[in-house]
Formats: structure tokens, sequence, C-alpha cells
């Protein structure tokens, strides 16, 4: 039997199923915008809900908790310590950010209609925004417990979160560890730095310091966008980590 005539044989012998509803299939397709050979256009806003979906509960859970803490603490007792536990609230972010690479998942997603980077960056972006008005909110009801202006109150607890965030992002882009203790471990130690920071430098949280509490803030922002960006590329370009 020549070529044509077995692949003939084979074919008869594994002939496909007459497509069902191919019509309404294709009609489908159509009006859903798929049948030009590129995806149906998606906001930067329905992009964001939908990444809001994929961020796991315990980290909502982990934010509200320590959130709540720190309000009871304040209204318990006033003072500048509970400031030190905003760092903990960092490890929600990391975790989220390092999700693909602890999973396995960076190649898969290199392959997705959005990009590797954009995810990241997206999900980063939304963790970061609730934590920041979590903080506001317990900002403004703590304001009155507290002898400091609104605008110190916020310099004090988001200079510990950006600063965890900043050192846990750095970890994990060097080390691109296989799980995230390292970056728990580096969130409770910036919390128990900035616990006893007060003790050694009297006077970190009177009024004069606050232009350097001011440029803390600013540098640690911009340090944690561009760790954030070329920790993302990286793993970008990484493919499936070993």
């Amino acid at each position: 039997m020549d070529k044509e005539g077995i692949i003939a044989g084979v074919r008869a012998l594994d002939r496909s199923p007459a497509p069902e509803e191919k019509e309404a299939f294709l009609k489908h397709l159509d009006e859903e915008g798929l049948t030009g050979g590129r995806a149906a256009v998606m906001s930067h806003g329905e992009f964001l809900s939908r990444q809001f979906r994929y961020i796991r509960k315990w980290t909502w859970l982990l934010s509200g908790a320590l959130l709540l803490l720190i309000m009871g603490l304040c209204y318990r007792e006033p003072g500048n310590r509970p400031f030190a536990l905003t760092s903990l609230l960092a490890a929600g972010i990391l975790g989220e950010t390092g999700r693909s690479r602890q999973w396995r998942m960076a190649e898969l997603e290199r392959a997705a209609r959005f990009s590797l980077i954009s995810v990241l960056l997206a999900r980063a972006f939304l963790t970061g925004i609730v934590d920041t008005a979590g903080l506001l909110l317990v900002m403004l009801m703590i304001r009155p417990l507290l002898p400091y202006a609104p605008i110190r109150i916020f310099f004090y607890m988001m200079v510990p979160y950006l600063a965890a965030s900043l050192l846990g992002s750095v970890y994990e882009r060097k080390q691109r560890p296989e799980h995230g203790w390292g970056s728990v471990l580096i969130c409770l130690l910036s919390s128990v730095f900035f616990a006893v920071a007060p003790l050694f430098i009297n006077r970190l949280y009177e009024d004069e310091l606050t232009i350097i509490w001011a440029a803390a803030f600013v540098l640690l922002g911009c340090g944690l966008a561009v760790s954030t960006r070329r920790w993302a590329g990286e793993m970008e370009e990484c493919g499936w980590c070993s």
C-alpha cells in the first residue's frame, strides 16, 4: 500500500465527528469580536477588576486584622508604637507578587493575553492601594487620640510599610526563594526596628524631624517602584524558575 493509501486508511479509521451547532458557535465568536484575529478590547478598569478577584482572601484578611489591631492599640494606649505594625502589611503585597515564581506559573503566564509584568504590577498596585486606603481610614479614626498633625501620622504609618515592602522586594528579586517566609521575616524585623527605634532616637517623632520622615517617604516610594518594575521584568525573562 502506498503512502496516500495509508493516510486515507488512517483517516477513515479515525474520522472526526461532524461538528454540531457550528454556525451558532461561529456566530457567538463574531458577536464577541473574536473572529478578527484579536481578542476583544479590555479597559484598564476591567483588567484591574479581574485581577482583584485573583488576589487571595488571606491577603485581605491579614490586612484587615492588622488595621483593626493598630486602631485598637491606639485607642487603648495612644502613642507611636502601633505605627511599627504597618510593616507587617507588606507581607500581603510581597506574597501576591511572588506567586508566579513560587507556583512555577511564570512561563504559563507569559503566554497569556497580558504580559506577566502587567499582571504583577496590577496585583501589587491593587494590594498597595487597598492597604493605603485602610491606613488612611485608620488615621482618620485615631486622629483625635494622637498629638500629631494628620500629615505626620500619615508619614509615621507609611514609612514602615514602604520600608518593609522595599526590603522584601529586593530580597525576593535577588534570592528568588521557593517560599515567602524570608519576606515575612523581613516584615517582622522591620516592625521590630521601628518599634525600638524611639528608644535610641528620642526625638524621632518630634515635629523637627518631620522633614526627615517626608524625605524617607519619597525615597522609599521611588525605590519600591523601581525595584518592583525590575523584579517583574526579571521574572518575565526567567521563564520556568528552577
